[in-house]
C-alpha cells in the first residue's frame, strides 16, 4: 500500500488525533475525576510499568526514554504519596528496585476503569463487529509499531 492512498493518510491523521487528544491534560484530569483519584499523566505511566514488574530506576528510564534524574524524581514523588516503595533488589544486593504499593495498584486500576468507561462512552455509537475489527487491526499495529521502535 502507498504512503499516499487516501486510506493510509485518513488512518494517520486520524491516529494523530486519537493520541493527541487523548493525552492532552484535560482528558487526563475528566479521567482522574471519573476514576476519583488524582494522578497525573507521568505518575499513571510509571505506575502501569511498575504494576508489571519491579524495575530499577535506571532501567525505567531507558524503558520510557526518559533521563534518569527525571524518573528518579517522579518515583520519589510515588514513594511520598504511598504509591510505590524502593526494595533491595532480590539478586543484586548492591541495588534497588521499585515497586508499586497498594495504593499504586488501587490507583492504576481505578484509572484502567475509568478510562474504560470513558472510552465505551464514546463509542457507544459503534457496532460490536465496528470494535472487533478496530480492536484487531490496532493490536496488529502496536505489536509492528512496538517490534519497528524498539527492534
Amino acid at each position: 500500500m502507498e504512503p499516499t492512498t487516501p486510506i493510509v493518510v485518513d488512518l494517520t491523521d486520524s491516529l494523530s488525533r486519537v493520541v493527541r487528544y487523548a493525552t492532552l491534560p484535560r482528558f487526563t484530569e475528566r479521567v482522574a475525576e471519573e476514576a476519583g483519584v488524582h494522578l497525573d499523566r507521568s505518575a499513571y505511566v510509571l505506575l502501569v510499568r511498575l504494576s508489571e514488574q519491579p524495575w530499577r530506576v535506571g532501567e525505567l528510564a531507558d524503558h520510557l526514554c526518559l533521563d534518569v534524574s527525571t524518573v528518579s524524581r517522579q518515583v520519589q514523588a510515588l514513594e511520598e504519596a504511598g504509591l510505590a516503595r524502593r526494595e533491595p533488589h532480590p539478586t543484586d544486593r548492591r541495588g534497588w528496585v521499585v515497586v508499586i504499593d497498594e495504593g499504586g495498584s488501587v490507583a492504576v486500576e481505578a484509572h484502567r476503569r475509568a478510562r474504560r468507561q470513558i472510552f465505551a462512552e464514546l463509542l457507544s455509537d459503534a457496532s460490536v463487529e465496528e470494535l472487533e475489527t478496530v480492536s484487531s487491526v490496532l493490536q496488529r499495529l502496536a505489536e509492528r509499531i512496538e517490534t519497528f521502535a524498539v527492534g
